[in-house]
């Protein structure tokens, strides 16, 4: 078992390309550096859930104590949430909602195309983004006609579709499970709010030390790879290079229901970036890699 795991580690590093000076990469969507906060932050907050649940364990339980453990623990996956993707972009919507509602006779057809282009840098990790797509080309014709009543309702309905659900929806899930287990903390339900803290475990695990964040990056670089085939081919080699390098990091921290995807989508991704020699990738390579990749 040891000889699969060392093998399996040097093959990630061997996939790993040293990035060279002179090689340019888009920093948009989900980056590296965002990965990293996130992982930081979520651990942070693991760790304060584990206290609180160890301070709620004991024969003589301080509630100020545990208070203490649990808002730490909201604090910091607040602060993880804002290295998401999709958090400027919300906050984005709420501003220009905000400006609607102040300035109502005023035209936002340069705003909207500002944020549509902002949404299309995260788009590579959105849920059902060619339904918002869908809707983009509405707030355009809401803007130029000022109609912006319209265009304002139509906002709103379109940042609550901004999700990211291999990053925002286990941090989501985690504070509304740490809220919980302050409730049942302050109506001194002790064991409800250890019950509570042990549901808010799982997603917190998925994104500090499991598959999530590589499986999210690796779909950043696929679609980065997509978009510069034509262009910079060698760039999108290089990008699905690291999609794969992705993969098999998520491989080798994966949970049994996602090993088996997995390494199919490792299979793929090596069998087509085989297909650069040749220049022979296709769209429908891309979108097969894309399909398998949103199924986890």
């Amino acid at each position: 078992m040891l000889k699969k795991i060392s093998f399996s580690i040097v093959f990630v590093l061997l996939v790993s390309l040293p990035s060279k000076p002179q090689e340019t990469f888009f920093n948009e969507g989900l980056t590296e550096n965002q990965v990293y906060n996130i992982k930081v932050y979520t651990t942070r907050a693991l760790n304060l859930v584990l206290d609180a649940y160890s301070s709620l364990s004991k024969r003589r339980i301080i509630k100020k104590e545990s208070y203490a453990y649990l808002d730490g623990s909201l604090f910091f996956l607040n602060e993880a949430y804002q290295y998401s993707p999709t958090y400027i972009v919300k906050r984005q919507i709420e501003a220009l909602i905000k400006r609607i509602k102040f300035y109502p006779d005023e035209n936002y057809s340069t705003d909207i195309r500002v944020l549509i282009v902002q949404i299309e840098e995260v788009s590579a990790n959105l849920k059902d983004f060619d339904r918002i797509r869908n809707q983009l080309n509405l707030l355009m014709e809401y803007a130029s006609k000022r109609k912006n009543d319209m265009l304002k309702d139509k906002l709103k309905e379109i940042e609550g579709q901004i999700k990211i659900p291999l990053i925002d929806d286990p941090i989501l899930e985690s504070r509304y499970l740490i809220g919980v287990a302050k409730d049942h903390l302050k109506a001194k339900e002790y064991k409800k709010s250890r019950q509570a803290l042990e549901l808010a475990l799982s997603p917190l695990i998925k994104l500090s030390s499991r598959e999530n964040l590589y499986v999210a990056l690796s779909k950043e670089y696929v679609y980065k790879a997509r978009y510069t085939y034509k262009v910079i081919p060698e760039l999108s080699k290089r990008y699905l290079e690291l999609a794969l390098y992705n993969i098999n990091k998520a491989y080798l921290v994966s949970t049994e229901e996602n090993r088996e995807m997995l390494k199919n989508i490792k299979d793929k991704l090596g069998f087509y970036i085989e297909k650069y020699e040749s220049y022979s990738i296709t769209e429908e390579d891309f979108d097969d890699i894309i399909k398998t990749l949103n199924r986890i």
